[in-house]
């Protein structure tokens, strides 16, 4: 089987964006059309139809999934299961509904957060605490006088940092056992905004709870899940826990070149954020306690208004276009289609993608899982499409013709500007006010749009797809949320007052600003000083979306310096190395050979097939660069990744300035190009 290739900076948005590279089906409408609508009352046969039209493009397909699981209830029966295509392609084991287990990922999220809110209804756990009550002695340092709370925690608005996850979080020894304590420990983030005021899908909350979920209850997190949850609904094929004895029954993994994938397991063990494997069958029975009030086979496990506080949007950039409830989110762009209300909640680790669906006013619930990363947003919302055509349709001219506002263009130039995505911060949306009541809008997700205004902080582009914006009291715009469904993106406050607006470097200086990677001092960059040491540093920490490290640094000169954490991480990283075991000389300025012989392998190790493409030996330098170095400013210049800095001569030799200072505005250009065309594919 093929070993999981890993990025190191996969939570600083790779594996975010990979998932949403995907663009759906592109039969959805064609489907839905050759289905009559019904009463709303599901029957097996015509929605057996349904799904298997829905599945011959996503199954057996080059770009599709060797196999899938079903299931659809509806007034807490079981309407339809049935297995797609192979679980094992290999061996030729067809998916069973029944007895094939998928790992399902971040839907053991919703599975979490039920656990947590049977606790509130025992009483044990207050929703809006401070969460430091149920951690057990650890604490966290919050510089903001709002406490993170466990709603916060369910709703991913605790605003903790973005949690790196490298290769050491999925082990391919499932004998490893790594402690949910030691997780919450060791990977504990900063708050790095006020709690309740921003959403960023987080992984690391989840297994918070999970975490707290022990210290209440007394219980491993797996202990209490199986006997508090697992049991009472009957799903006795579920585990919260891979291990070689279930191998037999799990459905084989394949990565997008439909290679089997190496079974893994993840980092803590019990996974509350992703850990969770199960069937069709067993997926039912949950969704059919959710849908019928707390209960399943005579077991009441919530109470009627427990179950509807979870699938109830708690936070919302804009009323049409909500967050998160509890466990669950806005997989659809919007919390209504054709007048109903439905939320649901997808997971995505490598080899898997699943959802839940729920319909609550209908009680219809769908779950799906593949045995292959389809991105499991974008394929729930090309199912939800065709089954709402089939079944709900929208009734034809009863809303109207939409109205769109007209406000001035100059009134609409507060929205302007450069929003980096809270959770991939390398994702940015550019805004420019192009017209009275138009926005025009490039994003690294969605691309060119232009959008008309629907209320003062809602727009729509050509595609429906909704832009929303969020408002301080003060009349500024914070964030926005547009092609990233589970994170806002931030718009930074102020600019650098000495970098001239027509300065060709500027572009750059602004979208590194904006993705947090520099900051400045007192509203400036002094962006033709040279570059130290320290200021690489906290650059590439700050890139790789690392949490900076608590450990004493080992380099006696930065002790006690504006960069000691930043220059411990990248050492410890392997980022960056000393000058001698104790000496780092933060202050050193780097000559443009040297900072190229630091990047340019960190650029390798996080895009090295990317990387690989281009041919350095083809570049002719002018200027003699110390040997060492040589490679690096090659490939560095073969790569585009080069701008206004090098110049290239009649003869077709390029003038490096090798020995050189490098300058902090011209960083600025090999990173974000590398950004823009190595990580992005943009040109």
């Amino acid at each position: 089987m093929k070993k999981i290739k890993m990025r190191t900076w996969a939570a600083s948005g790779m594996a975010l964006l990979l998932a949403l590279d995907l663009t759906g089906g592109s039969k959805a409408a064609a489907m839905a059309a050759n289905t009559s609508a019904t009463s709303g009352m599901l029957d097996s046969s015509g929605l057996e139809k349904l799904i298997d039209q829905f599945m011959q493009e996503r199954i057996g397909t080059e770009e599709g999934a060797p196999g899938a699981v079903v299931a659809v209830v509806q007034d807490g029966r079981m309407v339809l299961k049935k297995g797609y295509g192979f679980a094992d392609r290999e061996k030729k084991l067809p998916a069973d509904p029944d007895h094939t287990l998928f790992r399902i990922g971040s839907v053991t999220k919703t599975f979490t957060a039920a656990a947590i809110m049977r606790l509130v209804d025992e009483g044990k756990i207050d929703l809006h605490a401070d969460v430091q009550k149920y951690m057990g002695g650890i604490r966290f340092t919050n510089p903001f006088k709002t406490p993170v709370t466990v709603h916060h925690l369910l709703t991913h608005t605790s605003g903790f940092q973005v949690t790196t996850e490298t290769l050491d979080d999925m082990p391919e020894d499932l004998e490893t056992f790594i402690p949910l304590k030691k997780y919450i420990e060791q990977k504990k983030p900063a708050i790095v905004r006020e709690p309740g005021t921003s959403y960023m899908y987080d992984n690391y909350a989840f297994n918070l709870l999970g975490y707290i979920i022990e210290n209440v209850s007394g219980m491993p997190y797996q202990q209490y899940m199986e006997q508090n949850m697992l049991k009472p609904l009957g799903m006795k094929a579920s585990e919260m826990v891979i291990s070689n004895q279930m191998l037999s029954h799990l459905a084989t993994g394949y990565d997008d070149s439909n290679n089997p994938i190496t079974p893994y397991g993840f980092s803590p063990t019990e996974a509350p954020d992703g850990g969770m494997l199960t069937t069709a069958e067993d997926a039912a029975h949950f969704m059919i306690a959710q849908l019928n009030g707390g209960t399943y086979g005579g077991n009441r496990l919530w109470k009627d208004a427990t179950v509807k506080q979870m699938q109830r949007y708690h936070s919302s950039i804009h009323p049409d276009s909500p967050d998160s409830g509890y466990g669950y989110e806005n997989m659809l762009g919007t919390g209504k289609i054709n007048g109903l209300e439905i939320t649901g909640k997808g997971g995505d680790v490598p080899g898997y993608s699943s959802f839940i669906l729920l319909i609550p006013e209908k009680k219809i619930g769908v779950f799906m899982a593949f045995n292959k990363l389809l991105s499991s947003p974008y394929v729930a919302r090309d199912w939800n499409q065709v089954f709402m055509d089939a079944y709900f349709p929208a009734s034809n001219g009863s809303a109207g013709p939409k109205t769109y506002l007209h406000t001035p263009q100059q009134q609409l130039k507060r929205f302007e500007g450069i929003y980096s995505d809270l959770r991939a911060r390398m994702l940015i949306t550019k805004v420019s006010a192009t017209g009275n009541g138009e926005l025009t809008v490039e994003d690294d997700i969605e691309g060119v749009h232009k959008l008309k205004q629907i209320d003062p902080l809602l727009f729509e582009d050509e595609k429906g797809g909704m832009l929303a914006f969020k408002e301080e009291k003060d009349g500024t715009i914070s964030y926005l949320k547009y092609g990233n469904p589970v994170s806002y993106a931030v718009k930074p406050r102020g600019t650098f007052a000495d970098v001239r607006l027509d300065s060709e470097y500027a572009p750059f200086i602004a979208q590194m600003h904006a993705m947090g990677f520099i900051k400045g001092t007192d509203g400036r960059y002094d962006p033709a000083k040279p570059l130290t040491r320290a200021d690489l540093a906290a650059i590439i920490v700050r890139m790789m979306g690392s949490n900076l490290s608590s450990v004493p640094s080992r380099f006696e000169d930065v002790k006690g310096t504006w960069a000691e954490r930043e220059v411990e991480t990248a050492a410890a990283a392997g980022w960056m190395e000393g000058m001698t075991d104790r000496k780092f000389e933060p202050n050193r300025e780097l000559t443009r050979e040297e900072a190229a012989s630091i990047l340019i392998p960190l650029f390798q190790s996080a895009a090295f097939e990317a990387m690989s493409k281009f041919q350095p030996d083809k570049i002719k330098l002018a200027d003699v660069a110390n040997s060492a170095s040589v490679d690096s400013v090659k490939l560095l210049i073969a790569a585009g990744l080069t701008g206004p800095d090098a110049n290239i001569q009649p003869d077709g030799t390029v003038q490096f300035r090798a020995v050189q200072p490098i300058k902090r505005e011209e960083v600025a250009v090999w990173v974000v190009r590398f950004v823009q065309r190595i990580v992005l594919g943009k040109q």
